[in-house]
C-alpha cells in the first residue's frame, strides 16, 4: 500500500487568522500484522534519522470500528487502557523541535502536529503530505523487513481546540454564547448556577460514510493557561478493501477534514469566529 496526497478540495471551507486549534492528528488503523514486534517499531524509529530524537513507550490504543444499522456501536475517544497479557506497545516519537509526533503500534499509525495557545497553525495542506511521507516510510519498512502489507481499514482525523478564558469567554455562563450549534441546555435551572460540563455528541456522516465525535469539557493547560474550554472533534470511518466500493484512505481523510471544518463553523458563534479572524477559503 502506498498513499499519496491527491486533490484536497477547499472551496467554501473557512479558515481563521488566529484559529484556536492546538493539535491536529491524522491517523490510519490497519489490520494487525503477524510478526510485527515491538523491536521492529524501534528499528523503524531508527530509520527516521536524527530529526526525531525523542521516543517513549506508551500503552497501545484499542482498536475501534465504526458500524451502522443493526451492528452500530459507539466508541470512546482517546486512549483506552486495559489490563492485558499482550506485550504490544505504542511508540511516541517526537521531533527535535517538539511540534510533531509520530505514534505507531501494530495496528495504528498517527501523525500529530502539536501547537501552543496563540501560536502559528500549519494548514491541512501542509500536514497531510507529512503524514503521507511517514506512512509511506512505514510501508517501505514493512516491505524491507518482509513483514507483509499494510491493510488499512479505518481513517481518522482529530482537531483539538483550546478556547482560554479571557478570549471568546470570560465567565462559564457565556459558553452557550460560544458553542451555539451543539444540542443541549446551557441555561441553569431555577436556583442553580452553571459551573461546567463534560459532554459528547456523535453524528453520522451521511450516508454512513463515517462518524463525527465531538467532546467538550473544561480543562487546564500546562502552558500557563489555567481555565480552558476544550473542544475536540474526531472524524472517523472505514476504508474499503482494495478493489471494493467505498472510501480510500485519501478520500476518507479529506472527507474528515471537510466535515470537521464545516462542523466547527456551524457550532461556533459569529462573535467567536470574528475574534479568531476573518474566515477565508482553505483550512
Amino acid at each position: 500500500m502506498r498513499v499519496a496526497t491527491r486533490d484536497m478540495p477547499s472551496s467554501g471551507l473557512p479558515h481563521y487568522e488566529r484559529p484556536p486549534v492546538i493539535e491536529t492528528v491524522l491517523g490510519v488503523q490497519f489490520e494487525r500484522i503477524s510478526g510485527l514486534q515491538n523491536g521492529h517499531l524501534g528499528a523503524f524509529w531508527r530509520t527516521l534519522g536524527g530529526s526525531w530524537p525523542h521516543v517513549r513507550d506508551m500503552p497501545p490504543i484499542d482498536r475501534v470500528v465504526e458500524r451502522f444499522g443493526e451492528d452500530e456501536t459507539w466508541a470512546s475517544l482517546g486512549s483506552q487502557l486495559k489490563l492485558t497479557q499482550d506485550p504490544s506497545a505504542r511508540l511516541q516519537i517526537r521531533s527535535e523541535a517538539g511540534d510533531r509526533m509520530i505514534q505507531v503500534q501494530n495496528g495504528r499509525l498517527h501523525y500529530n502536529w502539536l501547537g501552543k495557545v496563540g501560536g502559528p497553525y500549519p494548514r491541512y495542506t501542509s500536514i497531510r503530505p507529512e503524514f503521507d511521507d511517514v506512512l509511506n516510510r512505514f510501508v517501505r519498512f514493512l516491505a524491507d523487513e518482509n513483514l507483509g502489507e499494510l491493510k488499512a481499514d479505518h481513517w481518522e482525523i482529530t482537531y483539538v481546540n483550546h478556547l482560554p478564558k479571557g478570549t471568546v469567554w470570560d465567565t462559564i455562563d457565556q459558553w452557550g454564547d460560544v458553542l451555539v450549534g451543539l444540542p443541549g441546555a446551557w441555561q441553569s435551572p431555577e436556583g442553580l448556577r452553571f459551573e461546567g460540563l463534560q459532554g459528547e455528541w456523535h453524528f453520522e456522516i451521511e450516508p454512513q460514510r463515517g462518524r463525527l465525535h465531538v467532546q467538550v469539557n473544561r480543562a487546564r493547560s500546562g502552558q500557563g493557561v489555567d481555565d480552558i474550554l476544550r473542544l475536540a472533534l474526531t472524524a472517523r470511518g472505514g476504508v474499503a478493501p482494495s478493489g471494493r466500493e467505498g472510501l480510500t484512505l485519501d478520500e476518507g481523510l479529506n472527507l474528515g477534514r471537510e466535515t470537521i471544518v464545516r462542523a466547527f463553523r456551524s457550532m461556533t458563534s459569529e462573535k467567536a469566529r470574528s475574534y479568531w479572524g476573518p474566515a477565508n477559503d482553505d483550512s
